[in-house]
C-alpha cells in the first residue's frame, strides 16, 4: 500500500507540473464566481441584516474586490483589443491608440476627500461618493475644512 500510494503522489505531482502556469488564476476566478453565486442566492434582507449588525467591513471588502477585479478586467480587455487592432493598423494608428482609454489605476483616495464624501452621502462607497471625495483630493471642490486644496495622490 506504501508504495501505491508514492506511485499515486508522484503522478498527481507529474499532473500538477503539467498545469498552466497561470492555473491558479483561472481556478480563483471560478471559486469567485461560485462564492457569488451562493451570495447572490442567499436572502438579502437576512445579508442586510447581518450587515447592519456591525459588520460593515464585509460590504468595504466587497467594495474592495469589486475594484480590484475592474481593474483586472478593463486591463485584460484593453490588451485583448489591442492584439486584435494591432493585426490591421498602421504605426501611426497604433501610438494612437496607446494613447487612449487609459485609466488612472492604484490612486488612493486622500482621508480628506474620503471623510467629507461619508459626511455628505448616506452610501459610501458609491460612484457619487467616490466622485466627491476626488474632487475633494484635487482641490476642486472644498472639504470638510472649508478649503479647497490638492492633497494625497492627486497633487
Amino acid at each position: 500500500m506504501d508504495r501505491l500510494d508514492r506511485i499515486i503522489r508522484q503522478v498527481l505531482k507529474e499532473e500538477n507540473e503539467d498545469r498552466s502556469s497561470r492555473y491558479m488564476f483561472f481556478s480563483n476566478l471560478q471559486q469567485m464566481r461560485r462564492q457569488c453565486d451562493l451570495l447572490l442566492d442567499l436572502d438579502q434582507e437576512m445579508v442586510e441584516s447581518i450587515l447592519d449588525n456591525g459588520h460593515d467591513w464585509a460590504q468595504d471588502h466587497i467594495s474592495e474586490a469589486k475594484n480590484n477585479m475592474d481593474q483586472v478586467f478593463d486591463f485584460i480587455m484593453n490588451e485583448s483589443k489591442k492584439d486584435d487592432m494591432e493585426m490591421s493598423m498602421s504605426v501611426d494608428d497604433k501610438d494612437m491608440v496607446m494613447m487612449e482609454g487609459r485609466k488612472k489605476t492604484g490612486t488612493k483616495l486622500c482621508a480628506r476627500g474620503i471623510t467629507s464624501a461619508k459626511s455628505k452621502y448616506d452610501v459610501y462607497p458609491s460612484a457619487y461618493a467616490n466622485g466627491h471625495a476626488v474632487q475633494v483630493c484635487k482641490g476642486k471642490i472644498k472639504g470638510l475644512d472649508g478649503k479647497k486644496h490638492c492633497s494625497g495622490a492627486y497633487c
